[in-house]
């Protein structure tokens, strides 16, 4: 959130009026300040003046994946709360992997929308994280490193394209390499106390963290799950 800013922006992309005018009916009530976009276009001019983006997916000059990549790549980044129609694991997951925060559901109540856009609020921000070790490099397994002073993280000579979520629940694991977190521990330390969260979403970022660090040639099952229980790093490996 900006720090100047005494209550938060939220940039409603939406080319459903209905919808747009109760996310944004919700969002003023609550406190908040909003700004409409009914496209893709106008949604782009007013990236930079918001602190959260509240993003349907399918519009009418494109698709929402191509504004959420185009945030990811800014240097200071807005949240990002996706609406998609349908509740499917590809269209949630790819969201996620994407750079997305969460996601919400149509139809949604407006009431949980404004839930989750402050749950998304709360949560600390990039080099903040509760993520973040104290030592400036953490090396795992001598090849995976972990900087969370610079929020890089390589595997070999392969420098990993991770998310915000991706590298901070990478950043947790390695800090206790061996050690088995539980989801609940997890959701903590990365996303924060207040916030909600079904275990589906947490093994959709692990999904898309564990497929980029094999493609980057770690071995598979660096990252295991233990069954009922979460996650682990583990502590030693073989090619």
């Amino acid at each position: 959130m900006n720090a100047e800013a005494m209550t938060p922006t939220i940039l409603i992309v939406e080319d459903d009026a209905s919808i747009a005018d109760a996310v944004r009916y919700a969002l003023d009530k609550d406190g908040m300040t909003t700004i409409v976009a009914a496209s893709l276009a106008a949604g782009r001019t007013s990236i930079d003046r918001c602190d959260l983006v509240v993003l349907d997916l399918v519009l009418g000059d494109g698709s929402g994946f191509s504004l959420l990549r185009e945030i990811q790549r800014l240097a200071a980044p807005p949240r990002v709360l996706v609406l998609t129609s349908r509740d499917e694991d590809v269209d949630c997951v790819a969201a996620l992997e994407a750079g997305a925060d969460d996601y919400v559901t149509k139809p949604f109540s407006p009431r949980a929308l404004v839930a989750r856009v402050r749950a998304i609020l709360r949560r600390p921000g990039p080099g903040t994280a509760k993520a973040a070790s104290n030592e400036e490099v953490v090396p795992f397994a001598a090849a995976l490193l972990v900087d969370p002073a610079t929020r890089r993280a390589t595997f070999g000579r392969s420098e990993l394209a991770l998310t915000k979520i991706e590298f901070d629940l990478l950043s947790v694991l390695a800090a206790s390499p061996g050690r088995v977190l539980t989801r609940e521990q997890l959701v903590e330390k990365v996303w924060g106390n207040d916030y909600a969260l079904t275990p589906r979403t947490v093994d959709s970022h692990f999904k898309g963290l564990r497929r980029k660090l094999e493609l980057a040639g770690a071995p598979e099952g660096l990252i295991e799950t233990v069954r009922a229980v979460g996650f682990r790093l583990r502590s030693t490996h073989t090619p």
